[in-house]
């Protein structure tokens, strides 16, 4: 699958502020330039139709016996006057006849540049083809092309009703497009300026939000590492410190899970706890099971240790229940308790296998194999030591779970299964495993043995049938 283009919460909320600042500034003048469009053409208007009602009424008045239109065509050279952005005036009677025409040279020599006579000749032209509808001349698009951006106004002279002709006004639009584009550049400049000045803004505040998230990420980082003293400390009062929270609430639940595994891992193997800790059936309160209980006890330690320096007795025990607790471990078992210089562990709790009599025996089997390899090594060393073991097991029902008081608790399994396993390895001589009856019937198939007579076991009526399991070192 292929992974999108990463774009940091920077980059975003700067793109996010970039087009909102441009959105709104390209709506305020987009809005302000027709408004402004608006209301001036609107004042054109209004000027031309005043200047039109002079004009129709200064010929109303006449001027002069020859010509009505005399005192119209001293007003028009006024025109400009009364407003520098009109380009031309021209008067046109009702039998399409041009009376009079003004030009603004200043602003036509302005707009064209030069040969600004030649233009101002041909305007007369062109506005009498456009008010009679006559066909314009060649070179009428290139002139007008010429003349820019205009507002033509045509105003009907029609004092008391009585059609005189018609007045052309021609706005030019050219230093109001002059000053639009000014105004224009003016508020990119401001806009590009709220741009970067939102950019940064974002930048300072995606800054302050994502500061918490590295900070979370860099020690989420640790946590995948196994480093569970992190903590996150953020004050913000937002999101962001509910977001921290939210994780070192996790932390510490990781921490406790991890306190959990580490206490059972003294018991058990490390796979037994960690499935303990995922599969959320298993009780360790207290429950009513069938195991396999396993006692080993040394042969002739008392004696032994009575003298060795004290030393010397804890460090043949360290190595020697290291080695052992090993064996069980590799076999998924529990380890219950260890009673002075004897193991005692159980097979079936609180993780249950359907095999568990089976991986017990198996399990006194490979602690002998050990015992032997621990023995070898320590003549090997030239040291004075040499181990024998008794193994006895059973299987029957057990109470396991946690037992003791408030103050004390430990994980154990009690039970008359317990005691004869303890019975049954009190019979045992060094190397010699003896299992129960139950024990036998479920791993007969799997393992040779040799059965032996009956025995009166402390704490049973009638005697019991018990077998040596024969085995190679």
């Amino acid at each position: 699958m292929k992974r999108g283009i990463f774009l940091s919460l920077k980059v975003k909320l700067g793109l996010l502020v970039a087009a909102i600042v441009l959105a709104i500034m390209s709506i305020i003048t987009y809005t302000s330039v027709i408004r402004q469009e608006s209301a001036m053409k609107q004042e054109m208007r209004s000027k031309a139709i005043n200047m039109a009602q002079i004009t129709g009424a200064l010929a109303l008045l006449g001027g002069s016996a020859t010509d009505q239109w005399a005192f119209a065509k001293q007003f028009l050279k006024f025109a400009p006057q009364l407003d520098d952005n009109i380009l031309y005036v021209v008067i046109i009677d009702q039998s399409g006849t041009v009376i009079d025409t003004e030009i603004n040279t200043v602003l036509l020599k302005d707009i064209t540049g030069g040969n600004s006579d030649t233009f101002g000749e041909n305007i007369p032209d062109i506005v009498k083809a456009k008010i009679t509808n006559a066909p314009q001349q060649p070179g009428y698009a290139m002139i007008m092309s010429k003349l820019g951006h205009l507002l033509p106004i045509d105003v009907v002279l029609k004092p008391r009703n009585n059609f005189i002709g018609t007045m052309s006004i021609g706005y030019s639009l050219y230093r109001f497009d002059a000053s639009i584009n000014k105004a224009r550049m003016i508020t990119l400049l401001f806009t590009m300026a709220f741009i970067i000045i939102g950019i940064l803004a974002s930048f300072g505040l995606s800054l302050n939000i994502t500061k918490p998230i590295y900070r979370i990420v860099e020690a989420m980082k640790h946590v995948q590492q196994g480093d569970l003293e992190q903590h996150v400390a953020v004050k913000t009062k937002d999101e962001m410190q509910m977001l921290a929270s939210s994780f070192n609430f996790m932390v510490d639940g990781l921490k406790e899970r991890e306190r959990i595994k580490q206490t059972f891992k003294r018991y058990v193997s490390e796979l037994v706890a960690e499935q303990l800790i995922k599969e959320k059936g298993i009780s360790i309160t207290g429950e009513r099971k069938v195991a396999t209980i396993l006692f080993q006890d040394i042969r002739g330690f008392t004696s032994m240790s009575e003298q060795l320096p004290p030393e010397e007795v804890v460090s043949i025990l360290k190595e020697y229940f290291t080695a052992m607790v090993d064996v069980i471990f590799s076999y998924e078992g529990t380890l219950d308790k260890y009673i002075g210089d004897a193991i005692m562990a159980v097979f079936g709790a609180p993780y249950a296998h359907k095999d568990d009599p089976l991986r017990a025996v198996k399990t006194a089997i490979d602690m002998q194999k050990a015992l032997t390899a621990l023995n070898n090594r320590w003549g090997k060393e030239g040291l004075n030591r040499h181990l024998a073991v008794g193994c006895g097991i059973s299987t029957g029902p057990v109470v396991a779970g946690s037992v003791g008081s408030e103050k004390r608790l430990e994980y154990t399994a009690i039970g008359d299964t317990v005691n004869l396993a303890s019975r049954i390895e009190g019979q045992t001589k060094g190397g010699q495993i003896l299992i129960c009856e139950h024990t036998y019937n479920a791993v007969k198939d799997s393992i040779s043995v040799n059965a032996l007579d009956k025995v009166y076991l402390k704490g049973k009526k009638e005697p019991q049938q018990i077998y040596e399991v024969l085995y190679e070192l």
